[in-house]
């Protein structure tokens, strides 16, 4: 970890993203037509899916950052305002495009889709999540299901967070904050359950052999907000554990020195893989707490200590970040919307076959993935560059203003009371937080022990 950067995000948030992607591509390949040892292969790469719990433990490792800062430095709560404009900044134009688009796709290439105008309305409020039958907004889009869990998660963090700012107040210590989102942890899976006990679908139509909302209601309760956001707290765990081994010690630098942080990343990331190889013929929600999607706690835990080895490794941070990774990292939220769509318009426009198990000689599914693959990079690295960077950038831009704005305000002030005749002999007590920019996770952090003084102000 340096520079306040979290070293192997890039790499691990890469990783996820061309999980997911490969995940897609092999389920076109017709397995049962393929060589045994080819169909174990596909059998692995198939569980790409898990990539989804990889996004989820990274949002509550990088989100909870600024808080866990803040927390352990004795600082404020972070400013709401803040964490809200560069959230919306950094999913609402990317999603709302590909929403709009995959719905008109929709309306033309699917006409007797059913629920269109329902699906569109809770996809666009971000409440499709809590229900299966909007459960995937979008028909030719189907990875955007995801994000309502992911902005339910958006929406809890900073509540648990200001219980903990609340109740623990300047008493604070890192004991007391692991505890507390230990129990945060518990109260959810408690809540998780009474899910599954009170909102079950019955099971008429219930299968994937009906379509997207069969599969939808065999999804549910095991997907469900609620048990996604135990996955994002063991990103919230992750992060709060990184904090604490930034601070100053000899006994971690000696560690880190040694390499038993990059040896530590090396079996997380063997373990990672294993683990998939090991469950890749187990039914979906066999293997897991609660019945949970993507093997929870176990793949979770795994990715969370993967986070917080790279984070102080010597090597492996920066092996994982390499440019190709950084680059995919960049893009990875382009990636994600836009590579279900280019699928889309390959069937539709290209290859007849490319749907789920169409296609059953390799050579022409392979060559059709890697057109696939390179269209998504193409129009991600566009959406990045020409949509989601510019609205980003001007709500950093915003915000700064609104710092640097407070002072010159009561500047304005004193005056415009000195020139109707108000004395101010002195402004006590003013003063302003000096912030630096947490690079890639959208918060302002301050600085320790560090603030701007008002000098006295005399007429």
């Amino acid at each position: 970890m340096k520079n306040n950067k979290m070293s192997g995000a890039d790499g691990v948030r890469a990783i996820a993203c061309l999980l997911v992607i490969f995940h897609h591509v092999f389920q076109r390949l017709a397995i049962y037509d393929q060589p045994v040892w080819a169909q174990e292969i596909q059998k692995f790469f198939l569980l790409g899916n898990s990539g989804v719990s990889f996004f989820f433990v990274l949002s509550g490792y990088l989100l909870s950052y600024p808080f866990w800062v803040r927390y352990l430095e004795g600082g404020n709560f972070p400013g709401s305002r803040q964490y809200i404009v560069k959230r919306a900044a950094r999913i609402m134009p990317g999603y709302y495009l590909a929403m709009i688009i995959s719905t008109i796709m929709g309306v033309i290439f699917l006409p007797n889709l059913q629920y269109i105008f329902l699906k569109f309305f809770t996809g666009m409020t971000f409440t499709s999540c809590f229900h299966y039958l909007t459960l995937f907004p979008s028909q030719l889009d189907s990875p955007l299901w995801s994000i309502s869990f992911e902005v339910f998660c958006y929406i809890l963090l900073p509540v648990f967070m200001a219980v903990l700012f609340f109740f623990t107040g300047k008493k604070r210590s890192f004991a007391k904050a692991i505890l507390f989102w230990a129990g945060a942890q518990i109260l959810v899976l408690c809540a998780n359950g009474l899910v599954h006990v009170l909102f079950t679908p019955d099971g008429l139509y219930r299968s994937w052999h009906y379509g997207m909302t069969g599969g939808s209601k065999w999804w549910m309760p095991n997907y469900n907000p609620v048990g996604f956001f135990a996955h994002f707290i063991m990103g919230v765990l992750a992060s709060g554990f990184t904090v604490r081994l930034a601070a100053p010690s000899e006994m971690k630098e000696k560690l880190r020195e040694k390499g038993l942080f990059d040896i530590g990343a090396m079996l997380f990331l063997l373990a990672i893989v294993l683990f998939l190889w090991t469950v890749r013929n187990e039914k979906e929600f066999s293997v897991g707490f609660q019945g949970q999607p993507f093997y929870f706690p176990y793949l979770t835990a795994l990715i969370a200590g993967l986070l917080v080895t790279l984070a102080h490794s010597k090597f492996m941070g920066g092996w994982l970040d390499n440019p190709f990774f950084r680059f995919t990292a960049k893009i990875s939220f382009g990636l994600y919307i836009w590579h279900f769509i280019v699928i889309n318009l390959l069937l539709f426009y290209y290859q007849n076959f490319y749907y789920e198990s169409g296609m059953r000689e390799w050579v022409p599914w392979a060559y059709t993935s890697m057109i696939m693959i390179a269209c998504s990079y193409v129009i991600a690295t566009l959406s990045y560059y020409l949509l989601e960077k510019p609205f980003m950038d001007r709500a950093h831009k915003d915000l700064k203003k609104e710092e640097l704005t407070g002072f010159p305000r009561i500047v304005y002030k004193v005056k415009a009371r000195i020139r109707t005749g108000q004395v101010i002999s002195r402004l006590s007590s003013a003063s302003w937080p000096l912030s630096s920019r947490t690079p890639s996770y959208g918060f302002s952090t301050p600085l320790s022990g560090r603030r701007l003084k008002c000098s006295t102000i005399r007429p």
